[in-house]
């Protein structure tokens, strides 16, 4: 039996490199994976290859295309830009990362909400060429606002700001400290409450693993060392009166008893113990902990993020779609009506009072939205009110609803509870993802 506890430090570092379309996330994680060594000999003859026929606009001559180690597929190839999420898995001697590069298209947008609902932190991409500094203030893309939004309402545990192309401006010092200004007011209206930023080139490395002659007057640390010491909190979100819950994935019989049954799902907000009293949602079934089995063997303790299969002392009824809650039914208040933010992903337009159906932990149930009260204006970084508000909601839009479900669920603010605070509503028609919800 396994007891080794489960922590932050123990897993890989996942962080989502996003902003606006040619910023150069995929040259970043090119550049990290190249400059780290973590390309294989036949990558690197792949990659050299590959970057003679498919070079990107800001590759020199005889220099490797580093975009192309994450634009795997043949349409962002030929295209030259990023369409799909692409993850990567490396490792230095300090620390295990998995890194997702999200498109930077507003199109795409969808795409990089999947990539970060999963990641620990959101690392910025500001494009200095696309920056206008004869202004005296210096005003960021939409989609570099938007994509910052999104990180901020997905509750990641910190944000890095990569001001990169520094090359193209003589790393001058004094733009740099404009650039970070103007995300400053940004983080500032977003309740954003700490970032890091960090001058680099992407395309020749400075800044990158190590600054260079080119960046002496910065004083903080490259990106991939400032990665390396962040520090996570797999308890983030969580109160100290937090109970466990999981949402039930699957039921399946142990191969070796075909009586015993284990039930499956990812445990939330607080450990889950053997020898703990549950309940089951919606059934109202109890029952006691008996044995508990992890990616790490049996074990007496599950830590919250962590596969956890549970086995109780008696038989109970439970399905897909349940919910497993410490304590009673009681404990935890369910809720039929919520105020939600939705980031509206489908092309259609939202149809206030319209079915959807809504995924909540691995539940499925029709929903709708009957009223918007705000809407995030992007010029502004500003949650707007009064009739604009109220204006027909379209892919990418940001807004504050209310939702009403079909069945009362136990639901949770999003800031308290990730698993229970999240949901995904889908067009019955289409079967297209519509929006992605976190509860307020």
């Amino acid at each position: 039996m396994s007891n080794t506890p489960h922590s932050a430090a123990s897993r890989p570092l996942r962080f989502i490199t996003c902003g606006s379309v040619d910023d150069g996330k995929s040259t970043l994680i090119g550049r990290l994976l190249y400059d780290s060594k973590a390309l294989m000999i036949d990558q690197l003859e792949s990659l050299a290859n590959s970057s003679k026929t498919a070079r990107g606009p800001q590759s020199k001559e005889g220099q490797l295309d580093l975009s192309l180690v994450t634009d795997g597929l043949e349409a962002e190839r030929e295209q030259g830009i990023t369409i799909d999420v692409a993850y990567r898995y490396f490792a230095t001697p300090k620390r295990k990362f998995i890194i997702a590069d999200a498109p930077g298209h507003e199109q795409y947008t969808r795409n990089m909400v999947t990539g970060a609902s999963k990641s620990d932190v959101a690392v910025v991409l500001i494009d200095v060429m696309k920056l206008d500094f004869s202004q005296p203030a210096v005003t960021l893309l939409p989609q570099t606002k938007r994509h910052t939004a999104f990180a901020a309402l997905l509750g990641l545990q910190h944000t890095v700001v990569a001001v990169n192309k520094m090359d193209a401006i003589d790393f001058d010092a004094s733009r740099f400290e404009r650039v970070v200004t103007a995300f400053g007011e940004l983080a500032a209206s977003l309740k954003i409450k700490h970032f890091t930023a960090i001058p680099l080139s992407a395309l020749d490395g400075d800044g990158v693993v190590a600054h260079t002659a080119r960046s002496a007057w910065f004083q903080g640390p490259a990106l991939l060392p400032h990665l390396e010491s962040l520090v996570l909190d797999d308890a983030h979100g969580t109160s100290a009166t937090a109970k466990a819950h999981v949402a039930v994935q699957w039921v399946t019989r142990d191969v070796s008893d075909d009586h015993l049954r284990w039930v499956t799902g990812d445990v939330a907000e607080a450990a889950i113990k053997v020898g703990d009293a549950i309940s089951v949602f919606p059934s109202g079934a109890t029952a006691v902990v008996a044995a508990l089995r992890t990616g790490r063997g049996d074990t007496t303790t599950a830590e919250p993020g962590e596969a956890v299969a549970i086995r109780f002392d008696r038989q109970v009824d439970i399905a897909r779609g349940d919910w497993i809650m410490a304590g009673s039914v009681s404990d935890t208040p369910l809720t039929q009506r919520a105020s939600a933010t939705l980031a509206w992903l489908d092309n259609a337009p939202l149809t206030l009072g319209r079915r959807y159906i809504v995924r909540h932990g691995a539940r499925w149930l029709p929903a709708r939205v009957s009223a918007i009260s705000s809407r995030l204006d992007l010029a502004s970084a500003e949650w707007q009110t009064g009739d604009g508000a109220g204006a027909e909601v379209k892919a990418n839009d940001l807004v504050r609803a209310e939702i009403e479900f079909a069945q009362a669920l136990p639901l949770a603010a999003f800031a308290e509870s990730a698993a229970r605070g999240a949901f995904v509503l889908v067009d019955p028609g289409t079967n297209a993802t519509a929006a992605a919800g976190m509860i307020q």
